[in-house]
């Protein structure tokens, strides 16, 4: 990929992308122009992983609740323990 193909997928204007990269070497980013990475937060807080060891077939039945609810295992997971923590 070329400085011009990259100019384009990023929004850029043809040369912008060699003055922004000056810029930033400098520690004069443009304003607005900062993308971060990766997903998105789901909380003010920071996140930690847990982990926990379940039998394959109670596994297997919670994906199957979470699919029916539209929900994938992290999200059905996340929904659970929070609600359980504001019953507490």
């Amino acid at each position: 990929m070329d400085a011009k193909q990259l100019e384009k997928m990023m929004g850029f204007a043809p040369g912008e992308l060699e003055k922004a990269a000056k810029a930033y070497e400098k520690d004069e980013w443009p304003k607005g122009r900062t993308i971060k990475l990766g997903r998105p937060s789901i909380s003010d807080e920071p996140s930690v992983v847990t982990t926990a060891r379940v039998g394959e077939s109670i596994l297997e039945a919670f994906d199957e609740k979470a699919k029916r609810h539209g929900q994938t295992r992290t999200e059905r997971l996340r929904e659970l323990i929070t609600l359980d923590a504001l019953i507490a």
